[in-house]
């Protein structure tokens, strides 16, 4: 019975692996397991939604492209974050100007307004950060990558993830 489970989640080796084949179930295995994580990093560097959406989207064709080659070299989860946090990069490249930080808040019990009110002050500070330094920010203290994972996913050192943390 312990075999089940393993046929029911496959890792993310076995889904790549199947996925380079075409096994378009492999793949859509990938995006379920990784798209939150993939999201948050997305919206992390662009501040909106709709543009972590788009970012996100060329991201995932961007992962289904270069699967082949894929290398192993590091975890897939970290590989397709570098991928994304790449392509959240591109789009804010391509505005000029910065993106305000909305109110949304909703009413709801002073839990939820409190925790709301927490998310808009953190993301009012990560916008003042340099591109580079809230890059690492938000993969190291928000998405609780590792230092070798946060500087795999920039292509930059280990080193530099912690100058730019510090």
């Amino acid at each position: 019975m312990t075999a089940e489970p393993a046929r029911h989640a496959p890792d993310d080796t076995s889904l790549v692996e199947r996925a380079r084949t075409g096994d378009r179930d492999a793949f859509e295995q990938l995006v379920r397991r990784h798209n939150q994580r993939l999201f948050r990093a997305a919206r992390a560097v662009v501040h909106a939604d709709s543009e972590a959406e788009d970012a996100l989207q060329q991201a995932w064709l961007a992962i289904y492209r270069a699967l082949p080659g894929f290398r192993g070299d590091a975890a897939f989860a970290t590989w397709a974050t570098r991928i994304t946090v790449h392509a959240a990069i591109r789009v804010v490249r391509k505005r000029p100007e910065l993106i305000e930080v909305t109110d949304e808040t909703s009413a709801g019990p002073d839990g939820e307004l409190e925790r709301a009110e927490v998310g808009r002050l953190l993301e009012t500070c990560l916008a003042q950060l340099p591109q580079g330094n809230r890059e690492v920010m938000v993969l190291r203290d928000v998405l609780e990558l590792d230092t070798a994972e946060t500087a795999a996913c920039l292509g930059i050192s280990e080193e530099a993830v912690r100058v730019r943390l510090h």
